[in-house]
């Protein structure tokens, strides 16, 4: 006969058992809900709080997903050659938001209406900024909601691109240069195809530290004098050319010798030459040498400049690299997706 008081004085087995799962089971989905991004609010679980100049970043790079979708404008010669770099700059802005914690959802591109004209090697807005690894396709079909398309024309494609860089002084210290570099391309873009670099602020901006800028201006001098020179021995023809670059640089000058204030060192009297210019082919690699150099000081006063001063350099920088970068351009420097830093 079964003793009927032994399995009296405790739950089965396959109670204990189903417990136990039980008890994994809500241990697990606690994990789940720290690890995800887009977790729904649980008390007592901390929320994520946006990085600096989230907003403003994100909107950057829908707008520069939009510059890298956009059709060809055939009346740009230009345009052709922004899309890839539009695209590196998307996957590198892409990555350094996902790396400082920015949930995949929020930077997942948004669908678009398929824009008219040629198409740039194939690509759509939808198309992520890792290549589609990071995040999921924008949808399709009836249950999409297309926005507008993006402009189309390259004046509007880097305006827009411009546009949207309000803000970027927000972001956080260590991304401040690549985006004021990302900027920059637009406008050299912009300068390069309208024949004009963008106007002057109304009112010259506060510096904190304006001698920041003292290796800029240094920089700008001793460029101006070497490209004169270039000028002088380069071929008769491009002479013309040559000036109108020199004539640009020189307004950069000046506006970077005011925001420098009495900080800015004069110029002097002459230059070494970094090589024998004898011939009109060693002119030419005189100014290309010329704004190589001056693209590596831009770059690396970047840091410095917009940690002590991001209202003032954001303001001014963007214009001031985009028009070396445009002219480096003439002179046979490529454009790339962050002039003075890639």
């Amino acid at each position: 006969m079964r003793d009927s008081t032994r399995r009296a004085l405790g739950p089965s087995r396959r109670v204990v058992t189903a417990g136990v799962m039980g008890a994994g089971a809500l241990v697990l989905a606690g994990c789940g809900i720290r690890l995800e991004d887009d977790a729904p609010r649980v008390p007592l679980v901390p929320t994520r709080s946006p990085i600096d100049g989230e907003t403003a970043l994100v909107t950057l790079l829908g707008a520069v997903r939009d510059a890298a979708a956009a059709p060809v404008d055939p009346t740009a010669p230009l345009s052709p050659r922004l899309a890839p770099l539009h695209r590196r700059q998307a996957t590198v802005l892409h990555d350094a938001l996902r790396q400082r914690g920015v949930p995949a959802a929020e930077l997942a591109p948004t669908p678009t209406s398929t824009p008219s004209g040629p198409s740039t090697a194939g690509h759509s807005a939808s198309t992520t900024a890792s290549g589609g690894a990071s995040s999921s396709p924008a949808p399709t079909g009836a249950s999409a909601s297309p926005t507008p398309s993006p402009p189309s024309t390259l004046t509007a494609v880097e305006s827009a691109v411009v546009a949207a860089g309000k803000g970027g002084e927000q972001a956080p210290p260590d991304l401040r240069p690549t985006v004021v570099a990302l900027l920059g391309l637009s406008h050299a873009a912009l300068e390069l195809t309208t024949g004009n670099a963008a106007p002057s602020p109304d009112a010259e901006p506060s510096w904190t530290a304006p001698d920041g800028l003292v290796p800029l201006v240094e920089s700008l001098h001793r460029s101006t004098y070497l490209l004169q020179v270039a000028a002088a021995r380069g071929p008769a023809q491009a002479r013309g050319d040559a000036l109108d670059v020199i004539a640009r640089i020189e307004d950069v000058t000046r506006e970077v010798v005011v925001a420098a204030g009495s900080s800015a060192p004069a110029p002097e009297l002459g230059y070494a030459l970094p090589q024998p210019v004898g011939t009109p082919a060693q002119a030419t690699a005189l100014a290309t040498q010329t704004f190589a150099g001056l693209l590596e000081t831009f770059g690396a006063s970047l840091g410095k400049l917009t940690e002590t001063d991001p209202g003032p350099v954001f303001e001014l920088l963007p214009r001031w690299l985009g028009t070396v970068a445009a002219q480096a351009q003439r002179t046979g420097i490529p454009l790339t997706p962050f002039p003075g830093l890639v």
